[in-house]
């Protein structure tokens, strides 16, 4: 036809999309930022150079009963202190966790506690540090008095429930730091202020609902002990040592694990729940610590609690007891 033209027909160009785009690079920004930091850091320690660092350390004066100093928070117990550190593994490992922090909440491991870590007079001990952890994480004193009193109270009790002079069966999990342990130059197994939580199992002869006494006493799996350190929490530690001791009481024959918890307790009875705990019966007639008066010492008190329990599934590796 006259007066046309034929132009061969293009595609239209794709429209960029600016949002993801603009995600994208400030993506690649912070991770370069990041890398940077860290980078800077790792070489000043290999030209020399020592970087102060705020870490948190244990006091041991008077082992295996710790002196408190003043000035210490966290019932005495906890210090923060700045130092200058050696150039070493542990130093930059410190130093990658604080510009990474996903690289300490991967190094928590879980594990039977050892013998020797639960004698009074090893090197290895972690009562103290078990005793402090359970009264800050269960009973939450309202006083260093108190605390202190608590404190020398579970200490013997974490020796009869699983130390070795217990029959009955039983086992302690504690769930140790590696960043923690390596932060102080030692390893986890041989460092006790690596112990960021625990928890107990043992085999006693009560009722459904956890009572000595009654018309269904029997053997059953008793969970007691769990605490979970403050700086260590919402990292799932508290479900896995629940899982350790479902484990545990399944190896061992059993179908089931009941607990008792206090009703005031909000925390710990939703983390329960979610692991599939139901509440069965309470109970007014457990005992709780309180203070002793004007002339010091501990009492106890009467409070409700609530008694939780677990049917087990049975699983591939459940071993009835025939005894």
């Amino acid at each position: 036809i006259a007066g046309t033209t034929h132009e061969p027909m293009l595609p239209p160009l794709p429209q960029r999309r600016r949002g993801s785009t603009a995600a994208g690079y400030l993506l690649v920004i912070i991770f370069v930022a990041s890398l940077s930091i860290h980078v800077a850091r790792s070489g000043s320690e290999l030209l020399g150079h020592q970087l102060p660092t705020i870490i948190r350390g244990r006091s041991y004066l008077n082992h295996p009963r710790r002196s408190i100093g003043q000035g210490e928070g966290f019932n005495g117990n906890w210090r923060i202190s700045t130092v200058i550190q050696e150039n070493s593994r542990a130093d930059i490992l410190s130093k990658r966790a604080s510009v990474f922090p996903w690289f300490s909440q991967a190094s928590v491991t879980i594990k039977p506690a050892e013998r020797n870590q639960l004698q009074p007079l090893s090197s290895k001990s972690v009562l103290d540090d078990l005793a402090s952890l359970c009264t800050d994480a269960i009973f939450q004193p309202s006083s260093q008095r108190l605390a202190n009193d608590i404190e020398k109270y579970l200490y013997k009790k974490i020796i009869e429930r699983y130390g070795p002079s217990n029959s009955n069966e039983n086992c302690l999990f504690l769930a140790q730091s590696e960043s923690a342990a390596v932060a102080n130059g030692l390893s986890p197994s041989t460092s006790p202020s690596s112990v960021v939580g625990c928890v107990g199992l043992e085999v006693v002869p009560v009722t459904l609902d956890g009572k000595p006494e009654g018309e269904d006493v029997q053997p059953r799996p008793l969970l007691e002990f769990l605490a979970v350190d403050p700086s260590a929490r919402g990292r799932g530690i508290g479900k896995s040592l629940l899982k350790q001791c479902e484990a545990k009481a399944r190896e061992w024959g059993y179908d089931e694990i009941i607990l008792q918890v206090a009703a005031d307790n909000d925390v710990a009875i939703n983390l329960y729940k979610k692991a599939g705990y139901s509440i069965i019966a309470e109970d007014n007639t457990i005992l709780r610590p309180k203070e002793g008066g004007l002339f010091g010492g501990m009492g106890f008190e009467p409070a409700l609690h609530l008694c939780l329990r677990k049917e087990l599934s049975s699983g591939p590796f459940l071993f009835p007891k025939f005894f």
